[in-house]
């Protein structure tokens, strides 16, 4: 359940969809443990409408979710929209 901005730094809490920006993250499936069905587990993480400017989530393969800064032309084509 989505409480407060995945920012880290950023104390800001959940009270509405139009408030910023959801991301949704979805895990690999893991060919090591022999499963032959993957239970997809998605995660979900908010941006408060402060930090959706200036930052996005990203999920790397083999790697945890993280907050990381938008790069400048990124940011410029949000502000332009």
């Amino acid at each position: 359940m989505l409480d407060k901005c995945a920012n880290p730094t950023c104390s800001a809490t959940f009270l509405r969809l139009c408030d910023g920006r959801v991301f949704v993250a979805e895990p690999e499936a893991d060919h090591r443990s022999g499963a032959t069905q993957l239970v997809c587990q998605r995660q979900y993480f908010w941006l408060c409408n402060s930090c959706c400017h200036t930052m996005t989530v990203i999920a790397e393969r083999g790697k945890r979710v993280q907050v990381v800064p938008l790069s400048g032309t990124a940011i410029a084509a949000r502000a332009a929209s």
